[in-house]
């Protein structure tokens, strides 16, 4: 098999492609072979290899592999180089001859990303790649084409990532699904889990835990093993520890929920005095009714039971009861005249 070493042109650029750069992603499909990262092509010198190629962040697609099938049609056809874009590939022998690749490369790995439209058409390319990579080392995943997973993301065997789902700078860890519709950026799913239709930035989910639909888990929140974060549910910069149940319709903003407490539909942590952003703890055990109001700063003990459409604003110490709905009056309606 003929060597080949790589020269790859370090351009730094804002522009990043499903997640790194166009020199990131040139390095990353290097794949083994033999490379050298430099400023300027005048670098480029002929190295001991039977052939080397320039590549530029222009075509981000190029891998070696690629490359090796172009160096087995060059053999055949007894080209000795070919440009890639900005860039070439071409016998080092020859090189060092003074030859100059003429014949330009027409496979559709090394057009060009210049536009707009051509950026994106290199993205949907590097997205089924990553894709294909996942399923080929063990994810579930139905429809390649039909999900975007970056490349910093990495999803585990067992894993599944369902169609039309995104996962961005993220970890799916064995046996999390992402079902479709999903968001996950910056987080961490852990085994088992499942998020379903709902979003998740900046934050991790525990085993076996669910999330959504339409729930919202952002701002380094920390969801634990075995939470339910139900429908309409969205949960900011708070603690949720193993087996907190918020089934629906609630918002835990700036707090910690001890372990087994169970969130009823309706609740709100009350987090901002419309200056400052405030804290609620919550103990373990606790249940707290539906359409229930914490107003932080808020502590509420272990086994703490607050009854439904309560209005809390002092700390409950643990065990307590609290009720703080208004008396219903029931009054004869009047008849009306004919």
């Amino acid at each position: 098999m003929k060597t080949l070493f790589l020269y790859i042109v370090n351009v730094k650029s804002p522009q990043f492609l499903a997640g790194l750069s166009a020199t990131e992603w040139l390095v990353r499909g290097a794949e083994g072979a033999p490379y050298r990262l430099i400023e300027e092509r005048a670098e480029a010198l002929p190295p001991q290899a039977d052939y080397f190629a320039l590549l530029t962040p222009a075509t981000p697609l190029v891998t070696a592999r690629h490359l090796y099938g172009l160096i087995d049609q060059m053999e055949r056809r007894g080209f000795s180089g070919l440009e890639i874009g900005d860039g070439f590939l071409i016998k080092t022998a020859a090189y060092k001859e003074g030859v100059r690749p003429k014949r330009r490369v027409t496979e559709p790995f090394a057009d060009r990303a210049e536009s707009t439209a051509d950026i994106h058409k290199a993205e949907k390319a590097l997205y089924r790649r990553i894709a294909e990579l996942s399923a080929q080392n063990g994810a579930i995943i139905p429809d390649v084409d039909a999900v975007r997973i970056d490349g910093k993301s990495l999803v585990e065997p067992g894993a599944t990532v369902e169609p039309f789902a995104i996962v961005k700078a993220s970890r799916v860890q064995c046996g999390a699904v992402i079902g479709s519709f999903s968001r996950v950026e910056n987080a961490v799913i852990g085994q088992n889990a499942t998020v379903t239709h709902a979003v998740v930035r900046d934050s991790r989910i525990g085993q076996n835990a669910t999330v959504g639909p339409f729930a919202y888990v952002r701002d380094q929140s920390v969801v634990g093993d075995g939470c339910r974060i139900g429908d309409f549910v969205e949960i900011k910069k708070s603690t949720l520890e193993k087996g907190v149940k918020a089934a629906h319709l609630a918002y835990v903003g700036d707090a910690t929920v001890g372990e087994g407490t169970n969130v009823g539909c309706g609740t709100v942590f009350a987090n901002y005095d419309g200056v400052t952003k405030r804290q609620t703890t919550v103990g373990k055990g606790v249940f707290i009714g539906a359409n229930t109001n914490l107003v932080a700063p808020l502590t509420v003990g272990d086994n703490a039971y607050i009854a439904a459409a309560t209005t809390v604003t002092e700390d409950v110490p643990p065990g307590a009861f609290v009720i703080g709905r208004a008396r219903a009056e029931k009054k004869q309606r009047k008849n009306k005249p004919d």
